[in-house]
Parts: structure tokens; C-alpha cells; sequence
């Protein structure tokens, strides 16, 4: 298992992104980064058992199978410490997810914005949110290229 190979996954079959959390004790949004890779087959609990192994996480199986009758797994990482981690390991080689690999290193080195916490900074806050819609803005499906 080696970082070009987790970043190809990530690249094929990752999400990468940031999970509004929802506190009522909190006045102002918080979010959780998230890496997220889903596939089919007992290879790839293998290769999540891997990745586990090396930057952490946790791997899920689902009862219902493909078409195929393969099993589907999930691998999935929400600390930002080792999202962190991972991201700064396969940013290099990413290339359909590099943008927003770069957002959420960004998050993960903002301090904590808790309003009860005694760093609070709203600026800090509202950057959050920026980031936020970013990632939701490069989600969305880009118009194919048309020659004139």
C-alpha cells in the first residue's frame, strides 16, 4: 500500500468533504471533515484494512450487495487530525481531488471556533463557511468541454 495508490482510490471512488454538525449548545455551525471511499468486494475491505492500518479510520459493510452480488464496503476517516494526516501524505498525487484536498488541509489548520471557546475568533468562523460552500461548489457537475 503506498500514497499513490490510496490517492488514485481517493481520486476514483473518494469523497472528500466536511459534514455540517449539528450542536444546539453552539451559536455559530460547526463542520467535520470527512475522506470517504466506497466499493464492492471483499478486495476492497482488504485494502481499507490497510489504510486503517496506516492512517486510521473505520471500515462498514452493507447487507445489500450489488447486482453483481458483491458485497459493498466503506472506509472513512472523520478526525481532523487524521484526515490531516493522510491528505498531507497524498495531496502530491492527487489530480481530480486536488482542490479539495487543499480546502480541507486549510480546515484542518484553522483553530477551534467553539463560541464557549477562549480562541473564538468569528473571522475564523466565517472562513469555515466559505470553505464549506466551496466544497459543495466543486461537487457540482462542471459542463462538458464543446468544440466550436
Amino acid at each position: 500500500m503506498n500514497k499513490h495508490y490510496i490517492a488514485g482510490l481517493i481520486d476514483g471512488e473518494g469523497y472528500l468533504g466536511l459534514i455540517p454538525c449539528k450542536n444546539k449548545n453552539l451559536k455559530n455551525k460547526s463542520f467535520e471533515p470527512v475522506i470517504k471511499i466506497g466499493m464492492t468486494g471483499i478486495e476492497a475491505k482488504h485494502i481499507f484494512e490497510q489504510i486503517v492500518n496506516l492512517y486510521g479510520g473505520k471500515i462498514e459493510s452493507y447487507t445489500r450487495t450489488t447486482s453483481m452480488g458483491r458485497q459493498v464496503y466503506t472506509f472513512n476517516i472523520k478526525s481532523k487530525k487524521k484526515v490531516y494526516n493522510l491528505l498531507k501524505d497524498i495531496q502530491p498525487y492527487l489530480y481530480v481531488k486536488k482542490a479539495q484536498a487543499k480546502l480541507l488541509i486549510e480546515f484542518c489548520n484553522l483553530p477551534i471556533t467553539h463560541t464557549r471557546h477562549a480562541n473564538y475568533n468569528p473571522e475564523i468562523v466565517k472562513r469555515k463557511e466559505e470553505i464549506y460552500q466551496e466544497l459543495k461548489n466543486l461537487k457540482l457537475p462542471q459542463p462538458l468541454a464543446t468544440t466550436n
